[in-house]
C-alpha cells in the first residue's frame, strides 16, 4: 500500500499547530482516585493463576512482529525476541515481580505519538488525524501477561455483553451485521399486524478511545469481579502516563489523564469493559443495541411509525445520559443524519421507503 499510495503527507511540525491538535485529541479529565476494589481479595485468582511461566513468556515473544516500529526506547522487536530466548528466566522474574507488587513501571508508560492524516481532511483540525501511540515492547510484554488473565474475567458470565462484536475472538463485523439484519428481516415478514416497521440508527462517539474515563473503567472491572491483584496493577498502569511528540523546536510532552492508548495491547479490552455499560442498558421493548468497538447500531421495531419514533427517542436519550456520565460525547454531525428505513406492508405496493428521523429524536 505504501508503494501505490504515492508521496506521503508531510508531517506537521509547527509547535503551535501541534499543541492545538494534541489538546484536541487528548482531552483533560479531572484527576480522580482509582476506587478501591470493593470485594478485596475475595474470589481472587489462585496463586497458580498469577504465576508467569517461561512457556507463557516464550509464546508471547513468538508473537512479536519483527517489522513493528519500536517504542521510545528504540529497542527493535527482533533484538528483544532474541534476548528473551537467551535469558527467559531474567525477563520472567522481572515481570512476575511487577505482577505481584501491582506495579507498572513509569518508563513503560511513555507513549510516543504518531499522527496519521486522514485523506481530504483539513490539516489544522484534530479530527483529521488518527493518533497512534508507540510503546516500549517491554511494557507490551507485561500488558500481554495482564491481558491473558483479564480475558478470563471479561469472557466469563459476569463479563462482556454478547452484543459487543469488536476486539473479541470468535466475533466479527459480519456477525454484527447479521444480528442487525435479523431484526430487519423479522420486521419485513410482518404483514398487517405486529412490529412491521424497523429503524436502523447508527451512533458514533467523538474521539472515543482517547476520552475513556479511567474511573468508569475501574467500576466496570469491579462489576466483572476482576481479581484485586489485577485491579491494583491496572491502577498503576493508568498513573503517570506521559505522551511525547516531536516538533520543529524539539520534543514536547503532556500528561495523559484519560483514554486507552491506541497501539497498546490492553487498550481494546479495557475499552470493551468500560463500554459494556452502554450495551447492558435497560432500553425500551423493541430496541436492540449492537456494538462494534466504539460504534453502536440500534434497531427499533414497532407497529407504527409513531411508535418507532417514540422508542428511538427514548433509547437515544438513555444512551446519551450514560455517555455523559462516562465523559463521552456523541458525534453531533452523525446524529443529525440518523435515518429510519421502513419496510411497508405488501398491500401498499411500496417496497422500501427512507424517512428521516424527526429532529426531536436527535
Amino acid at each position: 500500500m505504501a508503494k501505490i499510495r504515492g508521496p506521503s503527507t508531510p508531517a506537521e511540525l509547527c509547535p503551535e499547530k501541534l499543541k492545538v491538535i494534541v489538546d484536541g485529541l487528548f482531552p483533560k479529565h479531572d484527576v480522580t482516585t482509582w476506587p478501591i476494589t470493593p470485594y478485596g481479595e475475595e474470589g481472587g485468582a489462585s496463586a497458580e493463576g498469577r504465576q508467569v511461566s517461561n512457556e507463557e513468556l516464550l509464546a508471547i515473544a513468538k508473537g512479536l512482529k519483527a517489522k513493528k516500529a519500536p517504542g521510545p526506547d528504540g529497542i527493535p522487536n527482533v533484538a528483544l525476541k532474541a534476548a528473551i530466548h537467551a535469558f527467559p528466566d531474567m525477563f520472567r522474574t522481572v515481570l512476575q515481580k511487577c505482577l505481584d507488587e501491582g506495579h507498572f513501571p513509569d518508563r513503560w508508560k511513555i507513549q510516543k505519538l504518531v499522527l496519521l492524516p486522514k485523506p481530504g481532511k483539513p490539516p489544522e483540525d484534530p479530527v483529521s488525524y488518527r493518533p497512534i501511540c508507540l510503546l516500549d515492547t517491554l511494557g507490551k510484554l507485561l500488558e500481554k501477561i495482564i491481558l491473558n488473565r483479564l480475558t478470563k474475567c471479561t469472557e466469563s458470565e459476569l463479563g462482556l455483553s454478547e452484543m459487543q462484536f469488536g476486539f473479541r475472538k470468535g466475533k466479527s463485523t459480519v456477525d454484527a451485521i447479521r444480528t442487525v439484519m435479523e431484526s430487519v428481516e423479522k420486521a419485513s415478514k410482518q404483514k398487517r399486524r405486529g412490529n412491521r416497521f424497523c429503524a436502523v440508527i447508527t451512533i458514533d462517539v467523538k474521539n472515543a478511545f482517547n476520552s475513556a474515563s479511567w474511573e468508569t473503567i475501574a467500576e466496570a472491572l469491579h462489576r466483572m469481579r476482576v481479581p484485586d491483584y489485577l485491579c491494583r496493577i491496572l491502577r498503576s498502569y493508568f498513573q503517570n502516563r506521559i505522551l511525547v511528540y516531536e516538533t520543529a523546536r524539539g520534543q514536547r510532552s503532556i500528561r495523559v489523564t484519560a483514554g486507552v492508548p491506541q497501539g497498546s495491547i490492553l487498550g481494546p479490552t479495557l475499552w470493551n469493559g468500560m463500554y459494556n455499560g452502554v450495551l447492558t442498558l435497560k432500553l425500551p421493548r423493541g430496541v436492540k443495541i449492537v456494538g462494534i468497538a466504539d460504534d453502536i447500531v440500534l434497531t427499533v421495531t414497532g407497529e407504527t411509525l409513531q411508535e418507532v419514533e417514540m422508542l428511538a427517542t427514548e433509547a437515544i436519550d438513555t444512551i446519551e445520559n450514560w455517555m455523559r456520565g462516562a465523559k463521552l460525547q456523541l458525534t453531533t454531525k452523525r446524529r443529525c443524519y440518523w435515518s429510519v428505513t421502513v419496510k411497508r406492508c405488501s398491500r401498499l405496493k411500496s417496497p422500501l421507503e427512507d424517512r428521516p428521523l424527526p429532529r426531536s429524536a436527535c
